[in-house]
């Protein structure tokens, strides 16, 4: 009897066993798994942003540059791994795949499955040509020509021909025309469809037309009419961690500079005055902080053809436009030599 009773419960423990390794493996067929050991990460944590079919930020813990990244994934997320220093590299996050991910923000090395085996293979190929800007863009639009309906080509055409300081938006029509309809529909691609739909009546290379907007406090903002000034019109948004980045390192910049002859103007994409508020830091006579909760229906961005972030213009005191985009170091060195200047 108690042979018979030991038996019983060693065939339920054992269903039970089966049951519970079946379940643990089912719960994993969906998920996504990154392995990464980066060779130039500054510090212990990154984030994984989430740009489309949904947005949201995963933050990423690493040691020495080396972390594993697990998430359930039930269809294709097209996402980027962000640095605190505001480098990206595009992550393919997609059910039952995994990827493997060495070398630098700078230069990475990808393999794996899916569009991120696609990508790697990219990246493998202008390795050696990574100098070379027209070559890499010639090699670029190969690809992309080539691979209509991969994701991988949004990212590409994104880093190669979207984001440069007066991107050539016939060129980039002619690049995004034959791309399938789900790629073209994609987040990342969408606020260059906008620009090229509107480019013969929003951007206005020359000047920033006058624009009135009120501070935290309801107070208009009046332009610096003081001789020899310059402001930089910052654009950022609570839910664009890169810009939030470069807005860090701006204020830093603001402190180096004649508080007379340089301020920032901070215009937010945010939607909501909550949101908004959370991340805005003190005003200051160098340092304002304006938002109107039209995101990408607001003035400044549409008549200066601004569909990306980050981005920024230099004025001056008649809000001539200076130079776009510009950042760091370049930024400083650009200022300053306006400024000596005028001494």
């Amino acid at each position: 009897v108690f042979s018979q009773k030991l038996c019983v419960n060693m065939n339920k423990l054992l269903f039970l066993l089966v049951l519970t390794v079946g379940w643990a493996g089912c719960q994993g067929n969906s998920g996504f798994k990154l392995q990464a050991e980066l060779d130039d990460v500054q510090s212990d944590t990154l984030w994984m942003v989430y740009d489309d079919p949904m947005l949201k930020i995963d933050t990423i813990y690493t040691e020495n540059g080396k972390f594993t990244y697990e998430t359930e994934a039930d269809t294709l997320n097209l996402c980027r791994l962000l640095s605190s220093e505001g480098k990206s590299i595009p992550v393919f996050v997609s059910p039952k795949e995994k990827m493997k991910l060495t070398g630098s923000f700078d230069a990475p090395v990808i393999s794996g499955e899916g569009e991120n085996a696609v990508y790697g293979e990219f990246l493998k190929s202008i390795d050696e040509i990574r100098t070379d800007t027209v070559a890499v863009r010639m090699k670029a639009k190969e690809f992309v020509r080539t691979h209509l309906q991969s994701f991988a080509s949004a990212y590409i055409i994104h880093q190669f021909f979207i984001q440069s300081t007066q991107p050539d938006l016939e060129e980039l029509a002619s690049i995004l025309a034959p791309l399938d309809g789900m790629v073209k529909d994609s987040y990342i691609l969408g606020g260059a469809l906008e620009a090229i739909a509107d480019k013969n009546k929003t951007v206005n290379k020359d000047y920033v037309s006058y624009f009135s907007c009120k501070d935290r406090k309801g107070k208009y903002v009046a332009w610096n009419n003081a001789p020899d000034s310059y402001t930089l019109i910052n654009f950022w948004a609570s839910w664009d961690p890169q810009s939030l980045v470069v807005r860090d390192s701006l204020e830093q910049i603001a402190r180096k500079l004649p508080e007379k002859q340089f301020r920032v103007l901070n215009l937010s994409l945010d939607y909501g005055k909550e949101q908004w508020y959370s991340q805005c830091k003190e005003d200051a006579e160098r340092w304002v902080e304006v938002c109107d909760f039209k995101a990408w229906d607001n003035q400044v961005i549409r008549q200066n053809g601004v569909w990306r972030l980050p981005a920024n213009i230099l004025v001056d005191r008649n809000r001539k436009i200076i130079a776009r985009d510009l950042f760091r170091q370049d930024l400083y060195e650009k200022v300053k030599q306006l400024t000596d200047a005028s001494k």
